[in-house]
């Protein structure tokens, strides 16, 4: 059994809540192993981490590696290789297209990242929490998905593995 240490929960719950109208930036350092977890109002949206790949060399140099890399990615709403933002345009958006949508689509006057990324901007909220570690990174992020913050639930955008 997965046991979640109590800042992780609180940071991920109830800390500082900030909103991608703004690019992902304040309170995260340029390279850092971390979770995160997104908002859409007061639903759980998805969980995530973020920081399996930094090495201890990564923090000598002067490159965004990390939490602040996958949180800009989703701030960006690309489509393209992010699966959070593949998700929102799954649940969110696609309930909401029109045939006029579509039409604009073909007619090269509107594209999927432009309405992910307005979404994104739009709506949703995230907190976060640094680890020093990501020895558990993935059972933490695992068992959150699974429901194991009893307060908050499973998260609505992700799919459970």
């Amino acid at each position: 059994m997965v046991e979640l240490p109590k800042k992780l929960i609180d940071d991920l719950t109830t800390g500082t809540l900030y909103s991608f109208s703004k690019r992902p930036d304040q309170g995260i350092p340029t390279v850092a192993i971390g979770m995160y977890t997104i908002w859409n109002g007061d639903e759980f949206a998805y969980v995530g981490i973020s920081g399996t790949n930094v090495r201890e060399e990564d923090y000598e140099k002067d490159k965004i590696k990390g939490l602040k890399q996958r949180l800009r990615a989703h701030h960006s709403g690309g489509i393209g290789g992010d699966k959070f933002c593949v998700l929102v345009f799954e649940r969110y958006i696609s309930r909401e297209i029109t045939s006029e949508d579509l039409q604009r689509m073909a007619r090269k006057e509107l594209f999927l990242r432009e309405l992910n990324r307005n979404f994104i901007r739009g709506n949703l909220t995230y907190r976060f929490t640094i680890l020093d570690s990501k020895e558990h990174l993935q059972d933490y992020e695992k068992f959150i998905k699974q429901g194991g913050i009893e307060s908050v639930g499973k998260p609505f955008l992700n799919p459970i593995d």
